[in-house]
């Protein structure tokens, strides 16, 4: 028979008519010297291995030499029981990938995308990340939203009928589409929002901006306040002494008032009885009592109304107007001095021409011990010791 060792059942003779050798599982032939459908031989040896392809992911159940199975579409593996790349695992069958072309990849078991592109997440690509926005067409790429997160969230959206995106939200102090502008109650300082700086004395309800939003400069200021922060009181109000609100200026007070003392026979302490000033409108007569005021009172309240700044400014005034006239008169005393100086040197000379000499005079003639000698520089000329100046030339002597 010549049964195969390994293939054949051990002990069993060959059919006598055919020579047909009883085989194992996995072996096939006469002499059981090849493997069967489904099994392979290992390389280097004569055992037939099975070759265990999955059912569901192999178009057959035969494998080649090497054990590795005919695979469906999407499937791979040596036995056909895996999932290629782009594919997961579903009721037993390998399917793409669902990322909606933001990604190749998946978990072959749960399906869940990997490594999302065009700045998407999710377990299929279709979230946008935090801070990008993505068109009503989830294929399409996410864009980074235009809202900066120092005035907002940073996250946007495109609500239902709308083109552009919103904001989600602003922060406090910021308002508009894309946060870019101030809310009311604040104005915009170098590109930041800042709020409104009124003293308490604007109402929103009535100026709902509060201020300018392009200066900061308050709007409505209200209790008779005025300025760019409602910080002064109108024309004809003053600061209360407790220093919140402005009041009406007081009227100046009428003629001082007397009082009259009187003493009850029978009463020890004196009664005091104030004038009464009669009002001189044409009105009915009417009576009013005016409480005494000093005139040391009118003299300080007119006092406090010259503020120390402008106390100030008026000592600064007269004191430049000093330091002026000083240097005016330093100015003129100088220029006098030198008046003079130059009036007592000046070489001014009168010459007289008689027959026989000539007459020299000159302005230190009147001034006394006056040194003339060095008025005429020139060594034809002497100075007799009585005081007349002699000319000599090379062709005549004058004497003066």
């Amino acid at each position: 028979c010549n049964c195969s060792d390994l293939g054949s059942v051990a002990g069993v003779r060959c059919d006598g008519g055919t020579g047909q050798c009883p085989c194992l599982e996995g072996y096939a032939g006469l002499r059981c010297e090849t493997c069967a459908q489904g099994y392979y031989q290992e390389l280097g040896g004569q055992r037939c291995h099975p070759c265990g392809c999955s059912p569901p992911g192999s178009l057959s159940p035969h494998c080649d030499d090497s054990g590795k199975c005919q695979c469906k579409g999407g499937v791979t593996g040596l036995k056909c029981d895996q999932c290629s790349d782009g594919y997961y695992s579903f009721n037993g069958t390998c399917e793409p990938c669902q990322c909606n072309n933001h990604s190749k990849t998946c978990n072959s078991s749960t399906g869940t995308c990997l490594h999302c592109q065009e700045n998407t997440k999710g377990d299929h690509c279709e979230l946008c990340k935090e801070g990008f926005y993505r068109s009503s067409q989830a294929a399409h790429a996410c864009h980074r939203c235009p809202c900066s997160t120092v005035v907002s969230t940073g996250t946007c959206r495109i609500h239902p009928g709308e083109t552009a995106p919103r904001c989600d939200k602003c922060r406090s102090g910021y308002t508009g589409l894309n946060c870019n502008r101030c809310d009311n109650g604040y104005y915009n300082s170098d590109s930041i929002c800042v709020r409104c700086k009124c003293n308490g004395n604007v109402d929103p309800a009535l100026s709902p901006a509060v201020c300018k939003p392009e200066s900061g400069e308050c709007l409505g200021c209200l209790y008779h306040t005025a300025g760019f922060h409602c910080q002064e009181c109108e024309d004809g109000y003053v600061r209360a002494p407790e220093g919140t609100n402005c009041t009406k200026k007081e009227a100046t007070p009428g003629p001082e008032t007397r009082e009259l003392t009187t003493s009850a026979p029978n009463a020890s302490k004196a009664t005091s009885f104030p004038t009464a000033v009669i009002n001189s409108t044409l009105s009915p007569p009417t009576t009013q009592t005016t409480s005494p005021l000093s005139s040391s009172d009118n003299s300080t309240s007119a006092f406090a109304d010259v503020s120390w700044t402008q106390f100030n400014i008026i000592i600064l005034t007269v004191i430049i107007i000093v330091v002026v006239l000083l240097m005016g008169f330093v100015g003129a005393v100088y220029m006098y001095r030198e008046y003079q100086n130059r009036k007592l040197n000046a070489p001014f000379w009168t010459i007289e021409l008689k027959e026989d000499n000539i007459s020299f005079s000159s302005y230190h003639d009147s001034i006394p011990n006056a040194d003339v000698s060095g008025l005429l520089e020139d060594d034809g000329n002497e100075v007799a010791p009585n005081g007349q100046l002699t000319l000599t030339t090379p062709m005549h002597n004058f004497k003066a």
